[in-house]
């Protein structure tokens, strides 16, 4: 539903338009979740900082925060692909972007996790295993904490792209831009 038609292109136009339009969502995407990981990230070594940990480990995370975010817009980008949002007209899209939002939810604590596992191991002489059960403490409340976090950050995503696909990339810019 892009304001831009492709039906005219040749076949090298149509996929080096998708190419540039994949590019431009993996950008955006990139930035906005490498902004949320890096507020989340910032946060978390303040809060270490009052216990010794070093200034040098908290920038060693926050850019592992902001590796995390281009991996997870690559892995948003590709289940879009395969599964995208079923837009039917007159139907609420609520209830698709929540079973969405569950899905991505679950692989970025994953992501998560993993980053843990391994900044425990590199850095701390731990574990992978002892690095990666820091997620959340290994708390049930505390990963519940986490996972309506990354859900709202995830949600959010997954609206402004849909909303996109509804009405138009054009038009959806000139809401929130007024250009």
């Amino acid at each position: 539903m892009s304001t831009h038609s492709t039906e005219s292109l040749s076949r090298w136009g149509k996929i080096k338009h998708g190419f540039i339009h994949e590019g431009k969502k993996f950008l955006v995407a990139t930035a906005y979740l490498g902004v949320w990981f890096y507020a989340i990230g910032l946060y978390g070594h303040t809060q270490l900082l009052h216990y010794g940990v070093s200034e040098a480990d908290a920038v060693f995370s926050i850019s592992v925060a902001l590796i995390k975010a281009a991996i997870v817009a690559k892995f948003l980008i590709t289940v879009e692909m395969l599964l995208p949002i079923k837009v039917q007209e007159g139907k609420a899209i609520l209830g698709a972007l929540l079973g969405h939002t569950v899905i991505y939810v679950v692989l970025v604590m994953i992501l998560h996790a993993n980053a843990l596992g391994l900044e425990g191991y590199l850095l701390h002489g731990k574990t992978f295993m002892e690095g990666f059960k820091e997620l959340g403490h290994a708390q049930p409340k505390n990963l519940m904490m986490i996972a309506i976090i990354y859900g709202l950050i995830i949600l959010h995503y997954l609206t402004y792209f849909t909303l996109e696909k509804i009405i138009g990339e054009e038009k959806l810019r000139k809401i929130f831009l007024g250009r």
